[in-house]
């Protein structure tokens, strides 16, 4: 844990000369309320997964400059390689016509491994015809435009409320290191985001539906406003490999309590552990579970690699309200 917290400090060196203060003054599109990281647990295996993602960049007059800086602080660690994420950097960053995407940066850590990290890119402020050709061509440098393409095409047509909205690289030399894609789903139903998921390989859409139910509540069949679909492709292969489906409980529950049940029913059915899970959520909740909602602002779910592959997203309401309007307008009304 020692590591983990001296390379939070060494990668954001400039975070710690600004202060937080009671209201948002430098928005961050990573939380609703403009905070700048972001925490989740992942609960498979047999030891919980700390992940934090972070906007290097938000404080900096030179944000682009200061989060391509951590990129490469990063590749001096461990098991880091940045021959991946430097092979497309430019698609995103460099393009003196458009303005740059947004780069965040991820870390991972699960007791007894090593740190891993990953690099995401927003395509948020781009319109859709780019947002399209940019994955496109970094599919292609990466040498999964094969599979790219075999995946636009199961999924057929994109509708108007579907769009594309980050695209993430592992920073690893593993051959099996991912490329990730995702979109924003507006407004869909169930068994359109476990369709959306099964153009993956390792995707079980009879488990997933399963999950997908009891998380949205005996009541609902929809997704829930702006569910996401992750598709995780990886090197030599002709379809994507895996698929992540995330669901925005509060739109989902009436009240944090109501999560945690759900989210336990689909711990113990895979077979995790609620205790650990129980004993977060309680220490984190500023008051009774039942009187507040937002803590747990998404939970995802994975089929394939392992048994109980489920993720919770904590969201810490630093500030008191959502970030300003007029930066909200800037990302498409978005808020995550």
């Amino acid at each position: 844990m020692r590591q983990t917290e001296a390379i939070i400090r060494e990668v954001l060196t400039d975070w710690f000369d600004t202060r937080i203060g009671r209201e948002c003054r430098m928005p961050s599109y990573v939380a609703a309320d403009g905070f700048p990281a972001e925490f989740s647990i992942n609960w498979s295996g047999a030891q919980p997964e700390l992940r934090i993602l972070f906007d290097a960049g938000f404080c900096s007059p030179r944000p682009s400059a200061s989060a391509m800086e951590v990129s490469r602080k990063l590749a001096s660690r461990p098991g880091v390689d940045l021959d991946r994420y430097l092979s497309v950097e430019d698609i995103f960053l460099g393009d003196a016509g458009h303005e740059p995407a947004p780069l965040w940066h991820a870390m991972a850590w699960r007791p007894g491994e090593g740190l891993t990290f990953k690099a995401y890119f927003g395509l948020y402020r781009w319109d859709h015809r780019r947002r399209e050709a940019v994955i496109g061509q970094a599919m292609e440098r990466l040498h999964m435009d094969s599979a790219w393409k075999n995946a636009t095409r199961s999924q057929g047509p994109v509708p108007s409320d579907r769009e594309l909205e980050f695209f993430a690289l592992d920073l690893s030399p593993e051959p099996k290191a991912r490329a990730k894609v995702y979109w924003r789903n507006r407004v869909v139903d169930l068994d359109t985001v476990n369709a959306y998921a099964s153009t993956a390989r390792a995707h079980d859409p009879l488990q997933a539906s399963k999950v997908f139910r009891t998380l949205a509540g005996p009541h609902r069949n929809d997704a829930g406003e702006a569910a996401w679909t992750c598709l995780a492709f990886r090197g030599g292969a002709d379809r994507a490999d895996e698929a992540t489906t995330y669901l925005r409980m509060p739109d989902l529950c009436e009240d944090e309590l109501e999560v945690v049940r759900r989210v336990e029913a689909v711990l113990l059915e895979e077979g995790v552990p609620v205790g650990p899970y129980r004993t977060l959520v309680d220490s984190l909740a500023p008051t009774s579970l039942d009187s507040f909602t937002g803590l747990q602002e998404l939970v995802s779910y994975r089929t394939g690699r392992r048994r109980g592959d489920i993720t919770t997203y904590l969201r810490f309401s630093v500030y008191p309200g959502p970030c300003p309007e007029d930066y909200a307008s800037q990302q498409h009304g978005a808020t995550t």
